[in-house]
């Protein structure tokens, strides 16, 4: 295995090495990696000031995004563990990471902060709530220079919870500057980059495929609050990486002038799509569009980015490709067996980029992990001759209809091929006779919802124990803030 400095370390040396460069655009202003150090340190000296320990928790949860990132990479480089959550958590929510995460100090804003002490008073917990700007404005003597160790924790991303409750992945600086360093790799990272961030940083997808590898590679981040259709394809012509997630590709796709917009990016390199499967039946107008392939990828908040397309290609359709570089992927069978080519079967992953743990769960990593550090994903996939992995959903989604699997993407996959659906997710319900059966979640396209008609295309397509016993129309599908479908939700509302 490649021995890498921690990420911290790198941080620090990239820092130095473009100490002039550009490091991060926001709201017009611009901040040199010199100057974003410097802002970092404040942070962190003043955090330990406050008491923050090595190893200490802290709860993270700004709704603006600069303040936010400078806090969260200060709490790194004081040897605590950033902890970042939605701002827009409920109370109920919140309560929920302070009971789980027992944090030394909380640092948020706007509603959040009040929302955060009322929780941390009603448990008479000891945590402190900061503001990010009395952080920033810390004027408390020289700043320190930290020190790493490849395992000190520094980083822990809950779970989205979507089949359970939320679980906290600890990643360590080692397991971070694997990770980043795969994907630079992967993705062909240069400091002449410049990515466009208009993901949230609560989230694994823009904290750290984004943020964490341009703060490895000596590149420059254009960091958005938010995303808006019509202000983020102009800001496209000044990137050469943008991150996207289905809802974003969808809102362009809508717009008359996207494809005007497209032919003026120039610089644009790599166009990803990642959290959640993109229609595939979207896709191919999209790539002509944008007049590139764009490039889908698997990753987990416990693992990173595991796979992708390769740049150069192939570009197989509905792939999610090849595994990046240090990364070791399986497809199983129940038994432990690898599957045959093109058979369905569980993902197994290895590789130094995996979480160390789950938060509270040390003595129970076992049922995780197995005996030579292979990993269990939950997720179900086939690979082809070449090694392409293409995804087929969740273990958990898996619907045993009397003795037989069905995979809901490819049910998916046909009902929204169908001219009355706009989108679908497929669910098993309880059935007494059969297991379980086949209910579909459908969105119409701007036409009347007929059940009838979207059966009979159904069994035009699929074997019978595939076919929609119902079908259940929803004027749009629960999903997450980065656009995955809720389908826990969606079996608690039909079983």
């Amino acid at each position: 295995m490649l021995e890498l400095e921690p990420f911290g370390d790198r941080f620090l040396t990239i820092a130095d090495d473009h100490a002039s460069k550009p490091a991060l655009r926001y709201h017009g202003e611009v901040m040199s990696y010199e100057e974003l150090l410097r802002e970092v340190l404040i942070v962190s000296n003043a955090l330990r000031q406050r008491g923050l320990k090595h190893g200490d928790r802290v709860l993270m949860a700004c709704a603006e995004k600069l303040p936010m990132f400078l806090c969260h990479l200060g709490v790194m480089m004081a040897g605590g563990m950033s902890v970042p959550l939605n701002p827009d958590f409920t109370v109920h929510e919140l309560a929920y990471f302070v009971t789980d995460a027992d944090p030394r100090l909380a640092v948020a804003d706007g509603a959040a902060a009040g929302l955060l002490g009322a929780v941390i008073a009603e448990r008479e917990a000891s945590c402190e709530v900061l503001s990010a700007q009395e952080l920033a404005g810390f004027e408390g003597g020289p700043l320190e220079s930290p020190c790493f160790a490849a395992d000190d924790d520094c980083l822990m991303l809950y779970s989205s919870g979507t089949t359970g409750e939320p679980k906290g992945a600890v990643h360590s600086h080692g397991s971070l500057a694997h990770a980043v360093a795969a994907i630079a790799k992967c993705w062909q990272f240069t400091p002449d980059d410049t990515l466009l961030n208009c993901l949230p940083l609560y989230h694994i997808h823009g904290l750290s495929f984004a943020s964490h590898t341009v703060l490895s590679t000596g590149c420059e981040m254009m960091l958005e609050d938010r995303f808006h259709p019509r202000d983020t394809m102009e800001q496209m012509k000044d990137a050469t990486v943008f991150y996207g997630i289905p809802p974003f590709h969808y809102a362009f796709m809508k717009r008359r002038e996207f494809p005007d917009y497209a032919r003026q990016w120039e610089k644009l390199r790599l166009i990803t799509c990642g959290s959640a499967p993109i229609r595939p039946e979207v896709l191919p107008e999209l790539e002509a569009i944008v007049g590139q392939p764009i490039i889908n990828r698997y990753g987990m908040t416990e693992t990173h980015v595991i796979t992708s397309l390769p740049l150069t290609g192939p570009h197989k359709q509905g792939s999610v490709g090849l595994p990046l570089p240090g990364i070791e992927v399986q497809v199983r069978n129940k038994d432990g067996t690898a599957v045959e080519v093109g058979e369905v079967g569980g993902v197994y992953v290895r590789g130094p980029n995996l979480f160390d743990r789950y938060w509270r769960m040390k003595e129970g990593m076992a049922s995780t992990f197995d005996e030579v550090g292979w990993f269990e994903t939950g997720d179900l996939a086939e690979s082809d001759e070449d090694g392409f992995l293409t995804m087929r959903g969740r273990s958990k989604d898996l619907i045993i209809v009397s003795g037989y699997n069905v995979y809901p993407p490819i049910v998916e996959r046909v009902l929204n091929s169908c001219p009355l659906v706009q989108e679908s997710a497929v669910i098993g319900v309880p059935d007494e006779r059969r297991g379980e059966r086949v209910v579909a979640v459908v969105v119409c396209d701007d036409c009347e919802p007929d059940e009838a008609a979207i059966k009979s295309y159904a069994r035009e397509h699929l074997v019978e124990y595939q076919c929609p016993d119902r079908v259940v129309f929803f004027e749009e599908l629960p999903r997450n803030t980065m656009g995955k479908i809720l389908k826990r939700q969606l079996r608690d509302e039909l079983a």
